[in-house]
């Protein structure tokens, strides 16, 4: 059995240079991962006021792609909404439909709860749950994309709050990957790093030095990476931070103070025209661009802002959501885009706007609309009959969109130009929160406890 090093962080409101010399545990390894025998409520032994951060002795290679979009070409999704586009890059498949005749590839039911998005790194798809009387047990599960088979599971204890409201779960925010690791965080803000074969490599209890980070109906931001950094975003009525950790050692690159309110917004990073990344962070107070390795902040503006549905980039544009959406021309670094168009018809309710090259579309409830990416002019709206409340952001391929409701109701939309036509149903029987993925012509869905592949 391997000796894990225990390495304590100071978290400071700076970059962190100093760390404290380690000490040693001796993780329990059960069948199904690490189940680390500690104490309910606390993962890991910390030292009083730090942070705890778990390494293996051995840690994977740094990688620092400035993409974070694409590293395993069309199979891959790797993060909430994929490129923060919510389209795929390979076909999904035309239709859904259960039974003999069907095109369910496969099914694996899951070991506890979860209203997040999976994603996909090659062929293995990774999904997060959340287990036991106050979803205080966390679990990060690698499935073959292939075959459905369960590759590996790690299981761990939450050391934040790990309370959240009936609907949603500890397992809120959608994982994300560089392609090389797994960043799973938790709406208790515990972030967990493990290799692509499912080693752990690091692990952060955010919650455990700020555990007034946090609310009654859970936290659902997710994390993206980008220059070699993991940026969580952390809004509450408590204490409210945004925060990047180093990829490869698990350490505080930089921390920001953030607005004392809650926000499940996620951030999202765009590529400036001069090739540099920036990382958008939105709230109801506005929206702000920070450098990914710094902190620095590039720009800021007071447009824009929402607390559930979260930005959007694409063909040179940044879509904020709102009371209306407003999209800006995305200029060259440090410098404040400008207000391309505006239009207060577009709103999304709860899931993120959805972009094609020259369409948005947008779901303001049951009713699907759809407009020019390049003006913001609405083109037509469609009420989808049967579609009740939608967390989940629809996920976009080729003319397609897919999208399902909390009751598990999916919907294969198509758009024909001037107008749309649903052209599939499915009943999953099992609430669906969080965005499917898309990947070598497969449409991965997270139901509430299974995990379900059509091909």
């Amino acid at each position: 059995m391997k000796i894990h090093p225990l390495t304590t962080l100071h978290m400071e409101d700076q970059s962190l240079t100093q760390q404290a010399p380690p000490r040693f545990v001796r993780p329990t390894i059960g069948r199904q991962g690490i189940h680390g025998g500690f104490p309910y409520g606390l993962g890991i032994t910390m030292s009083l006021g730090c942070i705890a951060c778990l390494f293996l002795m051995a840690l994977a290679a740094n990688s620092h792609a400035a993409d974070p979009t694409n590293t395993v070409g069309a199979k891959s999704w790797l993060g909430f909404r994929g490129d923060g586009t919510s389209r795929g890059s390979s076909a999904a498949p035309k239709k859904l439909e259960l039974g003999d005749t069907g095109n369910l590839a496969w099914k694996l039911d899951m070991p506890g709860r979860s209203v997040a998005g999976p994603i996909v790194v090659g062929d293995l798809v990774v999904t997060t749950s959340s287990s036991g009387q106050d979803g205080e047990v966390l679990h990060v599960s690698g499935v073959n994309l292939q075959t459905g088979q369960l590759e590996w599971e790690q299981t761990f204890r939450a050391t934040g709050r790990p309370f959240c409201h009936p609907t949603s779960a500890n397992a809120a925010p959608s994982p994300a990957s560089d392609g090389e690791r797994v960043f799973a965080f938790f709406s208790s803000n515990d972030l967990v790093c493990l290799s692509l074969s499912g080693e752990l490599l690091w692990y952060r209890g955010l919650g455990y030095d700020y555990p007034k980070a946090g609310n009654d109906v859970g936290m659902a931001s997710s994390p993206v990476v980008v220059d070699g950094a993991v940026i969580v975003k952390v809004e509450a009525q408590g204490d409210s931070f945004a925060a990047a950790i180093d990829a490869e050692t698990g350490q505080n690159l930089w921390k920001i103070a953030r607005p004392q309110m809650a926000n499940w917004a996620s951030p999202l990073a765009i590529r400036r025209p001069d090739d540099r990344n920036e990382i958008v962070i939105q709230s109801r107070e506005g929206v702000i661009a920070v450098d990914p390795r710094s902190g620095k902040t590039q720009w800021s503006t007071k447009e824009g802002g929402s607390a559930i549905p979260s930005p959007t980039s694409a063909a040179g544009l940044l879509i904020l959501p709102s009371d209306e959406v407003i999209a800006l021309n995305i200029g060259a670094s440090a410098t404040t885009p400008e207000v391309a168009w505006r239009n207060n018809k577009l709103s999304p309710r709860n899931a993120s706007v959805v972009t094609s090259d020259k369409r948005l579309y947008s779901l303001k409830g049951s009713v699907l609309v759809a407009a020019n990416l390049s003006d913001g002019e609405q083109i037509w709206q469609k009420r989808l009959s049967g579609l009740g409340s939608a967390w989940a952001t629809p996920v976009l391929s080729e003319n397609r969109l897919y999208i399902f409701d909390q009751s598990g109701k999916g919907l294969v939309v198509e758009d024909q130009g001037e107008d749309a036509e649903t052209i599939h149903e499915i009943e999953l029987e099992q609430g669906v929160l969080g965005s499917p993925a898309i990947a070598d012509g497969r449409l991965i869905v997270r139901g509430t406890n299974t995990l379900f592949c059509f091909e």
